[in-house]
């Protein structure tokens, strides 16, 4: 069950909730605004403020709130939104957003409060730095609507989904694109997690995917019976909202989800989490206020006692959302391998056909009742197994194994595998300190294992390269690095002996000594240890990498103190490795803060200051997208200002045409002529050849997008 703490019911359902304060600020689909206080459980402000405007959807993404007490509403069919601020229970309207040529269809602020997103049926999203709410960045359009969007939690990285099934992730630092790909269905929702390295997304036809940014690889790991609808992130869950009278929690690091839980009402158009409390936010106007920690304590009791049984049994029993707590599932998976065994010798003691007890609460979680079922299946072969491994027959206990492969994830068999693995050690230790009957000797002990399949290769092997054996035990003990790596090569299985863990923790611990060399700046002793590791196999790409960056590192240090950022970033780009360092990092960081104040200038639509800002940008290839976003901005702006204050004397032909020989004819130079005839009719007539309008690869800057006439 859950353990609802309070309920409000209003007569149309919330579209979005955040915390401002003490209180908490609410948005519902009929544009009314309130401000509630959870503590004396009263509204303390309420006003509408679309009262002739259409009604919003009741699934509706394209009103959103700020935790700083901002609120979008955009207006239905007029591409139009209005942002408010509510401020000591005065609403102020402080700006007309007007980019998209169709309705928003999705928008949220940065958790940080730095940005704003809006994405439209037009395909645009448009990102405004917040709260002056001018252009910061364009983003690539999409095909269809755009359905969903989510900023990464340090506002670094903004995923956006579209209707034509497809998602894009943009690094907002550099205004690149990083990935694309696409989703089996219309993505609903999504959010950044593992520390925004992966994107979780759940499908209008339930599918349920994880993006890997590192890897870009996109998984569907499960799939929802009910339309999901919004999806709330909470440590290592994620709640999942539907259109169905359920619930859903999915876990993340075991990518398992959760038996689903029935709700009090269908349709969830709101999910929200602040501190221990969970906001489920239905269609029918009602708001369930979740106390998520419920009798904790006495839960807590129960898991300290690893009485795992009984805490599940309580968490049913009085609060399902305990078993969400990191402790339950360590609990679980700490309990499970006895129980696993415990039940295993019940399976074959007994002619039971079912689950024993002891294994049945743990089958919520699909993986171990795959598990356990698997173990059923096979009985009478574990049986057997047991009964040759107790009386030491492994030759007979492994082909049992290898007829029925689930046995292989047994303690047992890992006991015959460890026995295995020590005899192979034995053999190293036999082959130089008896060369002469350590062949004999090791032949016998590896006896019962000559007809295993999957062993008898490295038997056989074994003996069979005795003497070659004997000379790579030799180069491990004059710790001959690279000799002995190179030699070990075409006998893969020495790797789990204990010489190789032995020589090749020696090669780590010089590997860190070399880092903590680099980090000290003592380039000379950090030299010295890389002539230990050269040539060692499995070191050779840090060797290299290492030797780059020692060698070039003087180079960049020189480069950055005169300020020479183009040849800075080519020496970036070309040894990566020297990003790593302080200077490169600090680099990085004073070429971000330049672009960001050139931003707020460009805002301005002080183009001049603009340039003069990044100039020293302009030619670096790793900023150019930057660059030239920064400068569109700066153009527009400087465009707007001019008309909007009557400037005198403009030749718009030639400010725009300067723009469109740019940027094309882009929405964003649509928007400024659209509304004036003679705007309009100048941008028609423009001629511009096809690749200046469709690339931004030779764009020259200007200091002035506004030119006089004569």
């Amino acid at each position: 069950m859950l353990k609802v703490r309070n309920k409000i019911n209003l007569i149309v359902n919330v579209l979005d909730i955040v915390r401002d304060g003490e209180e908490y600020l609410l948005v519902d689909c009929n544009s009314r605004i309130y401000r509630f206080s959870l503590k004396d459980f009263m509204f303390s402000f309420s006003k509408s403020v679309g009262q002739n405007d259409p009604i919003h959807h009741h699934y509706s993404k394209a009103i959103t709130c700020s935790l700083d007490s901002y609120i979008l509403i955009p207006r239905i069919k007029k591409s139009i939104s209005n942002i408010y601020k509510l401020s000591n229970n005065h609403l102020f309207l402080t700006t007309r957003l007007k980019w998209h040529r169709t309705d928003v269809s999705v928008a949220k602020f940065s958790q940080d409060c730095k940005y704003l997103a809006t994405g439209g049926e037009d395909g645009r999203v448009f990102i405004y730095t917040h709260p002056n709410h001018r252009y910061t960045t364009f983003l690539p359009r999409r095909a269809d609507y755009i359905s969903a969007l989510a900023f990464s939690e340090h506002s670094k990285q903004i995923c956006y989904a579209s209707y034509d099934m497809s998602f894009v992730v943009y690094d907002l630092e550099r205004d690149t694109e990083i990935w694309s790909a696409k989703s089996p269905s219309v993505i609903e929702d999504m959010v950044f997690f593992d520390g925004d390295t992966k994107i979780f997304y759940v499908c209008k036809d339930g599918e349920v995917g994880v993006f890997d940014i590192q890897q870009n690889s996109n998984t569907i790991k499960a799939h929802l019976l009910a339309w999901p609808t919004k999806i709330v992130l909470s440590g290592a869950h994620i709640y999942i909202g539907t259109r169905e009278n359920m619930l859903y929690i999915y876990h993340l690091p075991s990518h398992t989800l959760n038996h689903p839980i029935e709700l009090a009402s269908k349709g969830v158009g709101c999910l929200k989490i602040y501190e221990n409390l969970l906001f489920i936010c239905f269609v029918n106007g009602n708001i369930q206020i979740i106390d998520k920690l419920y009798q904790m304590d006495a839960f807590l009791a129960l898991l300290d006692q690893n009485n795992f049984k009984q805490a599940k049994a309580f968490a049913e029993e009085h609060n399902i959302l305990l078993k969400t707590l990191d402790v339950y599932t360590k609990v679980k998976n700490t309990t499970w391998p006895e129980a696993l065994k415990s039940a295993i010798k019940s399976l074959v003691k007994s002619q039971s056909q079912g689950i024993p007890d002891i294994a049945l609460p743990y089958l919520e979680d699909l993986q171990k009742a795959e598990e356990i079922k698997k173990y059923i299946a096979e009985r009478s072969s574990i049986a057997k197994f047991l009964s040759a491994f107790e009386s030491r027959d492994y030759y007979l206990a492994c082909k049992i194994a290898n007829d029925h492969p689930c046995i292989k994830d047994l303690q047992e068999y890992e006991k015959i595998n460890e026995y295995f693995e020590k005899i192979c050690n034995i053999s190293n230790y036999l082959v130089f300190s008896d060369p002469n009957t350590g062949k004999e000797k090791f032949s016998i002990l590896a006896e019962p294992f000559k007809d295993i399949p999957d062993k008898k290769p490295i038997v056989t092997t074994i003996l069979g390269n005795w003497e070659q054996y004997l000379i790579i035990e030799r180069y491990a003990k004059k710790r001959d690095f690279a000799n002995y790596f190179n030699a070990l090569k075409p006998y893969p299985f020495l790797k789990k002996s204990r010489t190789y863990q032995k020589m090749f923790l020696i090669c780590e611990n010089i590997a860190h000594q070399t880092q903590s060399a680099i980090a000290n700046k003592d380039y000379p002793q950090a030299q010295e240890y890389l002539k230990l590791l050269a040539g060692v196999e499995p070191f050779v790409e840090f060797v290299s990498k290492s030797q780059n960056y020692i060698n070039n590192i003087e180079l960049f240090l020189s480069q950055y103190q005169s300020k020479n950022y183009t040849e800075c970033y080519k020496i970036l780009d070309k040894y990566p490795e020297i990003r790593t360092s302080e200077e490169a990092i600090t680099l990085y960081k004073e070429t971000s803060q330049v672009f960001a104040e050139a931003k707020s200038i460009a805002q301005k639509g002080d183009v001049g200051k603009t340039y003069q800002k990044i100039q020293n940008f302009l030619s670096i290839a790793f900023w150019k997208n930057k660059v030239d976003i920064t400068m569109k901005i700066a153009y527009l702006y400087e465009m707007f200002e001019a008309f909007e204050s009557g400037v005198e004397g403009v030749d718009w032909s030639k400010s725009i045409g300067e723009y469109v020989l740019r940027y094309g004819r882009d929405d964003e130079i649509k928007n400024f002529c659209n509304p004036e005839p003679e705007l309009q009719k100048i941008l028609e007539n423009i001629s511009v050849q096809p690749s200046n309008e469709q690339s931004l690869a030779n764009i020259k800057h200007i200091q002035s997008i506004i030119f006089k006439k004569n």
